[in-house]
């Protein structure tokens, strides 16, 4: 029998995320309260907010701009991860982003960038993908005789970082730095990550000085590589401010790097748990592309997205006061039962599988998207090919954090013989 959802529930809390979502929270609230209002418990001086559960409510409110902004107050719940007198706030570089702008501003910004990150920008890479895959691989299996390896640690973290650092012209040299300062500006939840605020901004400190060195050598000396095209990229002789080619780039790095590694860690997992599923994509290699996309369902990187709103509306049967928060929650969309048959169950052979794990449609559907897709196409395939018999050696962890939706730590034996 069906109980009252408790007032005091507050989607915030990172004790309901110690397992990952808290999916059962989610299915609940799709049926009983679709549009739920939450305090924002860790952060008593902020607003709370209202959480959008249903896949159809967050794709509306993801397509209508004018009334749920992204700029207005960024993509985060918390409006100030740090609040340092005499710098920026986080929000105020956040809606120096493409993800956190609204039109006309949004669309301005987005056809200049996509002018130098094409498609063909990506498919030239697929040769360097591969051996960067390889390489890591090689590096984490080095003087280690029984195989077993953190897909998370030893992999996971560098596969992403290396392949976007190598489109934007950093030394692969440099990946952990880049692995860092991903970290500490995005999993600021986490204080075995970031342990304070001051820890977050210094690490988007640390990257600003590094892009900056790097756009200043490539005025003196182009190459061909990504932030030398959006230096160049031009729409109707219009070019990129430098602060967007160094905003951009932000956003590529963490974005590129976070979300590639969390979903394809992820989905293994849940490939490695399911001895039926592994043997599908193991026999059928053209299976690869549909479990990708089932990763992306499943295992979206990011949890949710904010949205503010312009002004007094609806959300169904909910009113909305102009100024609040709405968290789109993709976790959420992703396993609504009314779109997905089976919506729980994870199924490579899935078909159609609209998920909304590259941001739901409208303006801010992920730009990187189709890079993210050959990447991970890449990295299954390459995967299954060298490690057939892979499994899980030890119990995996999570990272604690509401935005983020990604393991910290996923044992794995890479050389157990194939079954």
């Amino acid at each position: 029998m069906s109980t009252t959802i408790s007032p005091d529930l507050d989607l915030s809390d990172l004790d309901l995320w110690q397992q990952g979502p808290p999916h059962e929270v989610f299915a609940r609230l799709r049926r009983e309260q679709p549009v739920h209002w939450s305090p924002l418990g860790g952060f008593p001086e902020e607003r709370g907010f209202w959480s959008i559960t249903r896949y159809e409510d967050i794709a509306s409110v993801g397509r209508d701009y004018a009334s749920f902004s992204s700029e207005e107050g960024g993509i985060l719940a918390v409006d100030k991860v740090w609040d340092i007198p005499g710098v920026p706030t986080s929000l105020e570089l956040t809606r120096r982003m493409l993800i956190a702008q609204d039109p006309p501003r949004h669309d301005r910004v987005k056809g200049l960038v996509q002018a130098a990150f094409t498609p063909k920008r990506a498919r030239d890479h697929i040769d360097r993908m591969r051996d960067i895959i390889n390489l890591v691989y090689d590096r984490a299996l080095a003087g280690r005789r029984d195989g077993v390896i953190d897909l998370v640690q030893d992999v996971g973290i560098y596969v992403p970082a290396m392949v976007i650092g190598d489109m934007l012209g950093v030394p692969r040299a440099d990946a952990q730095k880049l692995v860092d300062w991903t970290n500490r500006t995005t999993a600021f939840e986490d204080p075995r990550v970031a342990p304070t605020s001051d820890d977050t901004f210094a690490a988007v400190m640390e990257l600003f000085e590094y892009v900056n060195a790097m756009i200043e050598q490539r005025r003196l000396t182009p190459t061909d590589d990504l932030t030398t095209a959006l230096m160049h990229a031009q729409v109707d002789g219009e070019h990129l401010e430098h602060e967007e080619i160094l905003m951009f780039w932000f956003l590529l790095m963490v974005a590129g790097n976070d979300s590639t590694r969390a979903t394809f860690c992820s989905g293994m997992l849940s490939l490695i748990e399911d001895p039926e599923q592994l043997a599908l994509v193991l026999a059928q290699p053209d299976l690869h592309e549909a479990a990708v996309e089932e990763f992306v369902r499943c295992h979206p990187a990011f949890s949710y997205m904010r949205r503010t709103a312009t002004r007094d509306t609806m959300v169904g049967d909910q009113p909305i006061a102009a100024d609040d928060k709405l968290l789109l929650w993709y976790v959420s969309g992703n396993r609504d039962e009314t779109v997905f048959e089976d919506a729980e169950r994870f199924d490579v052979r899935r078909e159609p599988n609209k998920h909304q794990g590259f941001g739901g449609g409208g303006r801010h559907f992920c730009l990187g998207a189709g890079l993210s897709r050959l990447e991970m196409k890449l990295w299954l395939r390459e995967t299954l090919r060298r490690f057939p018999g892979l499994t899980l050696a030890g119990e995996p962890s999570r990272l604690s954090s509401t935005f983020l939706n990604q393991y910290r730590h996923i044992p794995v034996d890479l050389l157990a013989p194939a079954a």
